[in-house]
């Protein structure tokens, strides 16, 4: 898979379902805490009118790599957005963190205590101040004209543009490009979220939309919660794929959940999530489904006859 929610702590997401009835830690989209405003309007008093951009980090305890990604978002060409940083922090890192604030441009807004990635993404777009909405994860950092390259598709493509997105480099020492299926330009609808019904190719950080469209989603429910906005939105508008290489993706930290849970962990949630995405529409998911397990059976019958 693209991202992994690998800002989650273990404990934040041993016992996450897609099942509807499991969620009372994500809590309906329509009945967790919004009162976090009212609690940092000290941090946004200094703007003067919403930011064009708002740009939302979950993080825990990864003061050293807050502070590269804070400095990616500082050092961009386009200069009207906001930072808004979830933090779930122990104590002495929740400090080190909070120093990082060198900027009116962000601020803090609570999150409950280990809780996942997924609610984190959304009390932050439901707090967004912005026009545009894009994930920043704590182990990743944007190149300096991301948002600008990002904005200039959005004033000057005609049609109805739900999703727009870059190309990811993930390094560990060698650096790679995350693969992508389709040609630079506009990706009519559905075909973004049938392709990543298939296997994502974008990554949380390189994913770019109007705020007003991710509120209407919710991805609270799912481990994978990138992955399951970027194919809702591309459910219902086009796509544009922006072929530069704008993110960075850190494959080194740690404490990254996919280092953590065995790759079966993610197959199930990934699963799940299909299986719901096929039930509610099955016009858009029947065929990459059918896609999906043909090319999984003729892959078994490859490996026999090798064998």
């Amino acid at each position: 898979m693209g991202s992994l929610g690998h800002e989650e702590s273990p404990s934040s997401i041993k016992n996450e379902t897609a099942d509807p009835s499991s969620q009372s830690k994500y809590m309906d989209r329509n009945r967790h805490p919004l009162t976090v405003l009212s609690q940092n309007q000290a941090n946004t008093s200094q703007h003067n009118g919403a930011p064009e951009v708002s740009i939302i980090m979950p993080t825990k305890d990864r003061a050293v790599l807050v502070k590269r990604a804070t400095d990616s978002v500082l050092n961009q060409s386009f200069e009207d957005w906001e930072l808004i940083i979830l933090d779930d922090s122990s104590v002495q890192n929740k400090k080190k963190i909070a120093e990082l604030r060198t900027d009116s441009r962000i601020r803090f807004l609570s999150r409950p205590s280990n809780s996942s990635v997924a609610l984190a993404r959304t009390i932050g777009v439901d707090n967004a101040l912005g026009k545009f909405s894009t994930f920043l994860d704590s182990d990743d950092y944007y190149s300096p004209k991301r948002l600008e390259k990002h904005l200039q598709v959005w004033s000057g493509t005609k049609g109805r543009l739900g999703l727009s997105w870059d190309v990811c480099i993930e390094s560990n020492g060698d650096s790679k490009l995350m693969n992508q299926p389709f040609r630079p330009g506009i990706v009519a609808r559905p075909r973004v979220a049938r392709q990543l019904f298939l296997g994502n190719f974008i990554h949380a950080s390189a994913g770019f939309t109007r705020t007003e469209y991710a509120r209407g989603i919710d991805f609270s429910w799912n481990i994978l919660s990138d992955w399951l906005l970027f194919m809702r939105l591309g459910e219902k508008f086009d796509g544009y794929f922006i072929n530069e290489p704008l993110t960075f993706r850190d494959l080194g930290a740690e404490d990254r959940v996919a280092n953590q849970f065995a790759l079966r962990f993610f197959y199930t949630q990934s699963l799940s999530l299909r299986r719901r995405l096929l039930r509610s529409n099955p016009k858009v998911y029947f065929l990459p489904w059918v896609a999906r397990d043909l090319s999984r059976v003729i892959n078994k019958v490859k490996g026999r006859v090798r064998a």
